[in-house]
């Protein structure tokens, strides 16, 4: 049934290859969370629960280290994390490209602090303070940067079927002026996701938006994500995802598959790919993960 379920998300992913259109979010950091579509913020138990859901860590690994990137045509992210259950220590880069007849592109630097707090036997929440700095270039215009403060907020609960979290990323909703007086924001985003245990050796997640954001040609975003991870072996984790933007006219799904392997002891080799249209929803990531 493990091995049914998780051909069948795969199988899902590579038909979205066909029909996907170009409404797909800016890549976010997290190799393993990019190979289940981005259904992540109720599994979120390594160093990139800094970004998914702080209050992942109070459950997650004792110890977590996480470099990873994930890429997209011209836009791409990247994460180092260290994490433990009492705190994180981050840095990721965001960069979106230009979309449609948007003229404008943000990258965007985030250093963060994340702390933790158990608030019940199996319930806990966290948060990232972070300062960000983010560049936005114009188009015939010079490059412009500035400093910023914002945080990220996640609960979890955790049982023995499976777990929930909601998370809230860019509380502040950061603003960021182009050389013109234009403004880029981090729009505030609220996104919830539950994961189950199907079995001993597989999980199954959904998540989804209650907010809706824009992308940098102001196309509403507002995404849904279905994956599903696998451990068919002592060294080795597959698994599959598809996400879709249920907002506007761009509902078409987007695949990934993802894998990763023990190269030795507690350390882990991540990578996915991404399945889309030409406009720009294919992509790729690559990582390493120290977990014990």
């Amino acid at each position: 049934m493990r091995t049914l379920f998780v051909f069948c998300i795969l199988s899902l992913a590579a038909s979205a290859a066909a029909r996907a259109q170009d409404a797909s979010s800016t890549p976010v950091p997290g190799v393993r969370a990019a190979g289940m579509g981005g259904a992540f913020t109720a599994l979120a138990d390594d160093a990139s629960a800094v970004y998914w859901n702080p209050g992942g860590l109070a459950s997650g690994a004792f110890f977590s280290l996480v470099l990873d990137r994930n890429g997209r045509d011209d836009a791409s992210a990247g994460l180092i994390a260290l994490g433990t259950p009492p705190l994180g220590i981050s840095y990721y880069r965001t960069a979106s490209g230009r979309a449609g007849d948007s003229d404008r592109s943000l990258v965007a630097h985030h250093a963060g602090v994340t702390f933790v707090q158990s608030l019940a036997d199996r319930l806990s929440i966290g948060g990232t303070l972070k300062v960000v700095r983010g560049t936005v270039e114009r188009a015939g215009a010079p490059a412009s940067s500035s400093n910023k403060v914002d945080a990220d907020i996640g609960v979890l609960a955790a049982g023995g079927l499976g777990r929930i979290g909601l998370t809230v990323h860019n509380l502040a909703a950061p603003s960021f002026r182009d050389a013109t007086g234009g403004e880029v924001t981090l729009e505030r985003r609220v996104r919830a996701g539950i994961s189950l245990n199907t079995g001993r050796l597989t999980t199954v997640a959904a998540d989804f938006d209650f907010t809706t954001t824009h992308d940098p040609a102001a196309r509403p975003l507002r995404e849904i994500a279905l994956g599903a991870e696998t451990h068919p072996s002592r060294k080795a984790w597959l698994r599959g995802g598809v996400h879709w933007n249920s907002a506007g006219d761009t509902a078409a799904p987007v695949g990934s598959i993802g894998a990763s392997y023990a190269v030795y002891g507690s350390t882990l080799a991540d990578a996915q790919v991404s399945f889309g249209s030409g406009e720009g929803n294919t992509g790729w990531g690559i990582g390493l993960r120290f977990v014990f």
